[in-house]
C-alpha cells in the first residue's frame, strides 16, 4: 500500500510533459540554414505606407535566425514551426515564444518570404492565425506587414 501511495505522489508531483517539438523535414532545414544570421530591417510597408529604416522603441529592428529561433533585438521572440521553400512564394510559419507588445505568447503567424542574396523580404499578418499573405504587398486597410531586411556582415 505504501509503495502505491509513493508511486501515486511521484506521478502527481511530476512536472507535466513538455510539448514535443515537431521535427522539420530535411528540405525545410536547408531553407532555414540559408536564413541563419543577423538581419537589419531597412524598409517596412504597412497598410500602403512605407517607412525607411524602421525603429522599435528607438532602436533599429534587428532579427537573428539561430536554428529554429528568431531573435528580435537579441531576445528570443519567435520559433519557426514550418518552412516550405517549394512554394511560390515560399512559406514560413512562426509561433510566438513570449509576449511582446501586441503579440501574445503562443500566437501562430503564417508568413511568406523571399531570399535574394543578402536581402530577405518577409510578409505576415500581425494578428496571426490563418491570414497568410499571398503577395509581398500591403495595400491600405490590409494589415499585412512587409519588411525588407539586409543581412549584416560579420
Amino acid at each position: 500500500m505504501l509503495a502505491a501511495v509513493v508511486a501515486f505522489s511521484l506521478v502527481v508531483s511530476a512536472d507535466p510533459p513538455k510539448e514535443k517539438e515537431k521535427a522539420l523535414p530535411e528540405a525545410a532545414k536547408k531553407e532555414l540554414k540559408k536564413l541563419e544570421g543577423v538581419w537589419k530591417a531597412v524598409k517596412l510597408v504597412r497598410e500602403g505606407t512605407e517607412e525607411e529604416s524602421p525603429k522599435m522603441g528607438g532602436e533599429d529592428v534587428v532579427i537573428e535566425f539561430k536554428g529554429r529561433t528568431m531573435l528580435l533585438i537579441g531576445k528570443d521572440f519567435l520559433k519557426v514551426t514550418s518552412v516550405d521553400g517549394s512554394t511560390d512564394p515560399k512559406c514560413i510559419d512562426f509561433k510566438a515564444l513570449v509576449d511582446q507588445g501586441a503579440v501574445t505568447k503562443g500566437t501562430v503567424f503564417e508568413g511568406i518570404y523571399k531570399l535574394d542574396g543578402d536581402t530577405l523580404l518577409l510578409a505576415l499578418h500581425p494578428e496571426g492565425g490563418t491570414n497568410r499573405p499571398a503577395k509581398f504587398e500591403s495595400p491600405k486597410d490590409s494589415k499585412i506587414i512587409v519588411v525588407t531586411f539586409q543581412r549584416e556582415k560579420k
